[in-house]
């Protein structure tokens, strides 16, 4: 009878549903020398358990003093003030704008030449974007020659 009671302890333990109480009758029980073979890694485990629960930490921790932290916090309250005296002084100009601002040309021949450097970027741009067409019209052909389409 104590053995099936045993094994209904040991199918609760393995499901997590087991009391402290039930816990320790288990440990007690496999505290015995009269464990059925089939039971036996079951005793290794709670013997393992208790080996170490008697083991202990002797030795002090030491935790870090709290002068670095106080750093950070001078670091970022100085960062703060520094953001927003800046902001202060750099909002509260006027915006304001010329013609030297939006990139205008009043000589002509001047326009022209802005006119023609940009063509020209846009111009090298496109083609090299061009070139990598070649690769497939290539593919293209390499395909056509595998696959008839009718």
């Amino acid at each position: 009878m104590e053995l099936q009671k045993i094994k209904d302890l040991l199918v609760k333990y393995e499901a997590g549903e087991t009391s402290l109480a039930q816990e320790n009758q288990l440990r007690d029980y496999f505290k015995t020398n009269e464990v059925p073979e089939n039971l036996k890694p079951y005793q290794l485990i709670f013997d393992f358990s208790e080996i170490e629960n008697k083991k202990s930490y002797e030795r002090e921790i030491q935790l870090p003093s709290n002068k670095q932290d106080n750093k950070y916090l001078w670091t970022a309250i100085a960062a703060s003030v520094i953001l927003v005296v800046g902001l202060f002084f750099f909002q509260n100009k006027p915006l304001e704008m010329s013609d030297s601002d939006l990139g205008t040309v009043q000589d002509k021949e001047e326009a022209l030449q802005k006119s023609m450097e940009a063509l020209k970027m846009v111009s090298e741009i496109m083609n090299e974007g061009k070139e990598d067409l070649i690769y497939l019209k290539e593919f293209n052909y390499t395909k056509n020659k595998f696959i008839k389409t009718k």
